[in-house]
């Protein structure tokens, strides 16, 4: 491809193809390998004419040409990035972790495709479920961005690629993915290099860009500013942000709310730990899928006794088929209560914020933005207060972290909440309000007790 090296010029050889391509002549014409789909897009809107050419010079006929994704360009290039992130961040003096070994993992492409098609639907599921099926019908047309929160391993991430998934197929869309430390490493690495404007350019032209892992952009202020001016180019132009979080948008310390507002100015849906019901349907799903169905005995053993994540119970499903295939005995309740035996149930899910603002002000009958309002009516005052209580006893958070996150108050507003209620447990003292039918009376101990239950059910 000596020509086409002329036609191009040597910097944008080097850039788009040395390295992050490999030609293939079949019987069906020219194959590309590419290292990943962005260079594909790129070659195919930019270099689509002198490859052609090129083509035509080689083999005196004009051949058609395809592109895939190539896997061992894709861990070259990785590695290359890698390489350069490294070395742009040891000039800035910031430590780097020597890079990890390869590792025996399967390419991608072996891995089963995250897509709508095989997401098993529950109601811990379902709203997300339904956002992303909205999302590729009219991509930021209904709402801008998606943004979708939850625990580890309860399918935030399965949904975002199942939404690229159908949103790739349409030819005239440019979408991108990464994780948010991804984005991070490469506008550090663009930074040091002087290429920021190839940097923006390369996402900011997207028609979809999707990013895991939000909650890395945590105490990162100057990403953070680069990836709220990337967000805004997206505003009111009818292109999607899909945005995946362990956390809600409120309960991500140390970021800008500015950031924040415009997250929840989209459609903000969470995901929860799968029902028994849906952690059956999803063992029978999975285990279908490794070749190896379980009796139902087995099927309903494991779905009583892991009740974490899906990733828990891929865990368990993977532990007992190894067992059965060791030991070269059948698939039987006994071999899962021994093979689970020592299996490490899931520690009990991290609350949030968000749920206990939820199970309190549905409890009263007020709204979430009741809570952060300066709203002084006795039923919103009450669960306020309740709200501040149960976020210190139940979330990591700090007084100042609730204060902020309850509408920007004073940190001594929470101490001083949290005081009253302590005093009001100890003595037995009863609470009093009015709902929209009668009026109610708890120990505060008892009410507190009550929704407790409520955020951990």
């Amino acid at each position: 491809m000596t020509s086409l090296r002329s036609a191009v010029g040597a910097q944008r050889w080097r850039v788009w193809f040395d390295g992050a391509t490999d030609f293939h002549v079949t019987p069906d014409g020219l194959t590309v390998g590419v290292a990943n789909l962005f260079i594909s897009d790129y070659l195919k809107s930019h270099f689509a004419a002198p490859l052609a050419a090129a083509t035509q010079q080689a083999f005196g006929r004009d051949l058609p040409i395809t592109y895939h994704v190539q896997p061992d360009l894709f861990q070259k290039r990785r590695a290359e990035n890698l390489a350069g992130e490294a070395e742009a961040m040891e000039r800035l003096g910031v430590p780097v972790r020597p890079a990890p070994k390869p590792s025996p993992r399967p390419a991608p492409e072996s891995r089963p495709l995250f897509t709508l098609d095989n997401f098993v639907v529950g109601p811990c599921n379902q709203m997300a479920y339904a956002a992303a099926v909205s999302a590729t019908t009219a991509p930021g047309r209904e709402f801008h961005p998606l943004f979708m929160h939850g625990s580890c391993g309860v399918g935030k991430t399965h949904l975002l690629h199942g939404i690229l998934h159908v949103l790739r197929r349409r030819a005239n869309l440019q979408v991108a993915c990464l994780s948010a430390e991804q984005f991070t490493n490469q506008f550090i690495a663009a930074m040091k290099s002087g290429s920021l404007d190839v940097f923006r350019y390369r996402y900011r032209r997207m028609d979809v860009l999707a990013i895991d892992d939000v909650h890395f952009l945590s105490g990162k202020p100057g990403t953070q500013e680069e990836f709220l001016h990337t967000f805004n180019e997206f505003d009111g132009q009818g292109r999607l942000v899909i945005l995946a979080s362990d956390s809600a948008p409120r309960e991500i310390e140390a970021i800008q709310d500015r950031l924040v507002s415009r997250f929840v100015a989209g459609l903000v849906v969470k995901l929860l730990s799968p029902d028994n019901a849906t952690r059956r349907r999803i063992l029978e799903a999975k285990a279908v899928q490794m070749g190896r169905p379980l009796p139902t005995d087995v099927l309903n053993f494991v779905a009583d006794r892991v009740t974490g994540s899906v990733r828990d119970l891929e865990g368990a499903l993977t532990r007992l088929i190894a067992f059965a295939a060791l030991l070269k005995q059948p698939m039987t309740l006994e071999l899962a209560r021994q093979s689970l035996a020592d299996f490490a149930v899931s520690a009990p899910r991290r609350t949030g914020l968000g749920e206990v603002e939820e199970a309190v002000s549905a409890f009263f009958g007020v709204t979430v933005s009741d809570i952060h309002s300066d709203r002084k009516s006795h039923p919103i005052s009450l669960a306020r207060q309740a709200t501040m209580v149960l976020a210190r006893e139940l979330t990591p958070l700090s007084f100042a972290e609730i204060a902020r996150h309850l509408g920007g108050k004073n940190h001594t507003t929470v101490l001083a909440a949290c005081k009253k209620w302590q005093t009001l447990v100890r003595t037995g003292a009863e609470v009093h309000w009015s709902d929209r039918t009668d009026r109610r009376t708890m120990t505060a101990e008892g009410l507190l007790a009550h929704l407790r239950e409520r955020v951990q059910r």
